[in-house]
């Protein structure tokens, strides 16, 4: 009887899918997929591949730590070189499909790694070291990562107080200006408009007998 075939860890399986897709990638320069196009798609898949390779190593041996941030004092801003323009093609979720189509097989392949429990516990034990190299992947073969893989949300930037507006002055009632050749009775005529609209509003109506 035949012994049967020995069960492979999520490290190895991982690194198969990624040879396999590494090899079809290859196979695309025959079809018209360019020399520089398929160097940046296995460079991308390779160190994904090598990342993930050296975290489950060291989760397995016992020696995984997560880094830890040590409280210095704010370094001086130094100047920031212009970061180059991020590449259109990359942007799109599964961007890898029009260009490979025989992907859609090892897309298929990870996501049902990733619900493996050996793979979802090997993700909790260093979620924030794998997110990366997993949701590249991911992103490339428009798999859904993992709950836990996803990112932290920002904080909200801080609103800035409007300041208050000025109140305004009442503007003084209308009085149109009275000729200096006036006698004196029409100095003061006619009244303002809103000493006569009280008036008439509080006068009584007439009587009728």
């Amino acid at each position: 009887m035949p012994n049967p075939p020995p069960t492979l860890t999520p490290a190895e399986r991982f690194a198969d899918i990624l040879w396999y897709l590494a090899q079809a990638v290859v196979t695309r320069s025959a079809f018209g997929l360019s020399q520089p196009l398929i160097v940046l798609i296995i460079t991308r898949i390779r160190d994904a591949k090598q990342a993930f390779a050296r975290l489950a190593a060291r989760i397995q041996a016992g020696t995984y730590a997560p880094r830890r941030r040590a409280s210095t004092p704010p370094r001086p801003p130094a100047v920031q070189k212009p970061r180059p323009p991020p590449n259109p093609l990359l942007r799109k979720f599964g961007w890898l499909m029009p260009l490979v189509p025989g992907a859609v097989v090892f897309g298929g392949h990870l996501e049902n790694l990733l619900r493996d429990p050996e793979m979802a516990a090997l993700l909790a034990a260093a979620p924030v070291s794998l997110r990366r190299p997993i949701r590249s992947l991911c992103w490339m073969l428009r798999v859904e990562p993992p709950k836990i893989l996803a990112r932290p949300a920002r904080p909200a930037k801080p609103r800035t107080p409007r300041p208050p507006r000025p109140r305004r002055e009442p503007l003084p009632p209308y009085r149109p200006p009275t000729p200096p050749e006036a006698p004196a009775w029409m100095q003061n005529w006619p009244p303002s408009r809103t000493r006569w609209f009280s008036r008439t509003r509080t006068r009584s109506p007439p009587r009728t007998v």
